[in-house]
């Protein structure tokens, strides 16, 4: 079996922490011969990071970043799937969305880059903190001719998140998609590429079949996980759309649900 968790706002607390019981869970999970992934909007190097402060890196197999855009195995330290925006795409997302309408932000795998011409957003300063990456403000047109970007976040207040989202989707071209990532956040990735992507990726190395997966999350990028796991398991904290998109329904992050679902499970 594959257990595949989102971080924020699932396997951590609101405090940013692993709980004691899911710890223990974990742990046990995998001593029964049970494998673990992490995959979050979080670049690779922050879930990384994360999991090592928290002790429970050597439970992990496999780390899937930027939502599936970049995939590392743990044991051997090695990308094992990378995929980026190239320069015309980023160019082709600016043209039909007109970014400068939006407070957004582009990833690297070990940046964040904001436009020197623009305010930077509090929600953007936060990430920046949050994941340890450096904050770098350049021209508009030195970033989107960068060959390492692997998304862009687009952020407002909480209110506007959905309505904004649907409004991109609209506009984007098909090729692309706009994904809530957070209470303030839209990724905006290549259509191909989520959370399900990365899950189908995980079971050819894992050598198993979706039947054998479980993926829990929290937000709408997480429906893509459940859709590709044979069980997909909501946090009690979830949206409620997110909620009915799940086969089953746990208590919140703050309450260890997948602690509770595990142990339902077994």
């Amino acid at each position: 079996m594959l257990l595949v968790t989102d971080l924020d706002g699932t396997l951590l607390t609101s405090r940013k922490i692993i709980g004691p019981r899911t710890r223990q869970a974990l742990a046990d999970y995998r001593q029964r011969g049970g494998q673990l992934a992490a995959c979050s909007a979080r670049p690779v190097s922050s879930m990384m990071q994360l999991l090592q402060e928290q002790e429970v890196d050597t439970l992990f197999s496999w780390c899937a970043g930027f939502n599936g855009g970049q995939i590392l195995a743990m044991a051997q330290q090695r990308i094992i799937h990378s995929a980026g925006l190239s320069s015309q795409q980023l160019q082709d997302i600016d043209r039909h969305s007109v970014l400068s309408r939006y407070s957004h932000h582009f990833f690297s795998a070990g940046a964040i880059y904001c436009r020197d011409d623009y305010p930077v957003a509090r929600w953007t300063r936060y990430e920046a903190r949050l994941f340890d990456l450096p904050l770098i403000a350049a021209p508009f047109e030195n970033i989107v001719n960068r060959n390492d970007i692997y998304k862009i976040t687009l952020v407002a207040d909480s209110s506007k998140i959905d309505s904004l989202d649907a409004q991109l989707n609209i506009i984007l071209p098909v090729d692309y998609r706009a994904t809530v990532t957070g209470a303030h956040y839209i990724d905006i990735q290549r259509a191909e590429i989520n959370k399900g992507y990365a899950i189908k990726t995980l079971i050819e190395q894992a050598g198993i079949c979706a039947a054998q997966v479980i993926a829990f999350g929290d937000q709408q990028n997480d429906v893509s996980m459940f859709t590709a796991a044979g069980v997909g398991i909501a946090m009690g904290n979830a949206p409620a759309s997110v909620k009915k998109q799940a086969d089953y329904v746990t208590a919140s992050n703050d309450d260890e649900g997948i602690a509770d679902a595990l142990k339902w499970l077994r």
